[in-house]
């Protein structure tokens, strides 16, 4: 097995989990970092770890259009733990470059800008993984092989929640966090489009009726609402139905009081599941009486093991477990999510609690938070019951501007600018 030669453009925020993933895989003679790109800007801020870097012999660009011109000739993988909105950009780039690329998710805000990188990466011939870690991980693989293989059949419902509260830092953390849009350019920030993107990916992938793919939905139901000062939802829920049969719920939020979640029950043609965040238990309860469970952890570097899969895709010429068109899948959701419902409601300010407290994530720190006054009770409400927040007779979602949205041969978002007359 070669050695790769990484090179990741960023270093701050998830910039960090990539170099960690990288030094993993150079323990284990797989890889080796060769180069950073790092803004001028954050190679002060980060010195000491520029430094570092330096004296190992890493060579650090101070933007993509130096690497390329210099450095791409000198490597063999680009990571891009960047914006959403540069991931294709970048990604086109690199694969005409020579290069494989591993991106984080999500792959891009619209399904014409995937469709661009699956053109590049089939004419270019170069492997590309996206970032959806969870998909890599213990659980999600045992229960796709348990569902494809007959053991549980397949999935006839899915249903999941996350309640994870964001305060105000998590909004200004970055230049595109909160957005709808950012230089013309679309985000469609929101929790199923990033921190829980992984689960709406996660319910595609297990409803899809083959091993390495993700279900196509076939029609979206949606509701938006956001209690943020922001820009996009930060409460989303969506009701899909698939075209291999499964329908899917699911409820995601940032302005609940504590975490809930992720959590997700299943039923399937042989039995039903109950899976409990990523570092807990997935119990399945066979028909026939018997009981299946395992523990959902089974390393502690298992976010990396995406990387470590796109290694192996290049040494063996295979394709990466989460390919673009898996990616899509998740795309085309989130797509036809806001083409469902285009009207974000805004929750008024007399439901919202105005609280500082600690941030579930780093640097851990206390945070001001704007919190929907008894989100979480509504929240496990709709995720038991399989309704949608607005048919809980709650009083601020009553008027929510929503209706089912049918996907038949969806290749632009908006419809409103390439039509699409499929609203049933």
């Amino acid at each position: 097995m070669d050695t790769l030669r990484f090179v990741v453009v960023g270093v701050g925020g998830y910039a960090l989990v990539h170099l960690e993933a990288i030094n993993w895989l150079h323990e284990q003679g797989q890889a080796n970092l060769v180069g950073l790109v790092a803004l001028k800007e954050d190679q002060q801020k980060y010195a000491e770890l520029i430094q570092s870097l330096t004296r190992k012999g890493v060579t650090i660009y101070s933007n993509v259009d130096e690497f390329f011109a210099t450095g791409a000739r000198n490597a063999d993988v680009l990571t891009l733990p960047i914006g959403t909105h540069m991931h294709v950009p970048v990604g086109k780039a690199a694969l005409r470059a020579g290069l494989h690329v591993y991106c984080e998710k999500p792959l891009a805000a619209t399904v014409q800008e995937v469709d661009e990188l699956i053109a590049v990466r089939n004419q270019t011939g170069r492997k590309i993984a996206v970032g959806f870690q969870h998909i890599y991980s213990f659980s999600m693989q045992e229960l796709k092989a348990r569902i494809c293989d007959g053991r549980l059949g397949r999935v006839q419902e899915i249903s999941l929640m996350c309640g994870w509260p964001r305060s105000q830092q998590y909004y200004t953390r970055n230049d595109w966090a909160g957005r709808m849009r950012k230089d013309g350019n679309w985000i469609l920030d929101s929790p199923a489009n990033n921190a829980h993107a992984h689960y709406l990916l996660n319910m595609l992938y297990l409803c899809g009726a083959e091993p390495s793919k993700a279900a196509t939905p076939m029609a979206v139901h949606a509701e938006l609402y956001r209690a943020n000062q922001i820009d996009s939802p930060d409460t989303v829920q969506v009701d899909f139905k698939a075209e291999e049969g499964g329908r899917g719920h699911a409820v995601f939020s940032h302005c609940n009081a504590s975490e809930l979640g992720p959590v997700m029950q299943i039923r399937c043609a042989k039995g039903d599941v109950k899976w409990a965040e990523d570092i807990g238990k997935t119990v399945i309860n066979y028909n026939d009486g018997k009981q299946e469970a395992f523990d959902n952890l089974t390393h502690p570097q298992w976010r990396y093991d995406g990387f470590k899969n796109l290694v192996q895709a290049i040494n063996e010429d295979t394709a990466p477990i989460c390919s673009l068109e898996m990616a899509r899948c998740h795309t085309l959701t989130v797509n036809a999510i806001h083409e469902s419902c285009p009207a974000i409601k805004q929750i008024p300010e007399s439901e919202i609690l105005q609280i500082e407290d600690w941030e579930m994530f780093p640097p851990d720190t206390k945070g001001h938070f704007r919190r929907v006054e008894n989100m979480d009770a509504y929240l496990q409400a709709a995720f038991e019951k399989k309704k949608f927040l607005s048919e809980l007779k709650i009083t601020w979602a009553q008027d929510v501007r929503s209706q089912p949205f049918a996907i038949r041969d969806y290749s632009y978002f908006p419809s409103t600018v390439k039509p699409h007359a499929l609203i049933v």
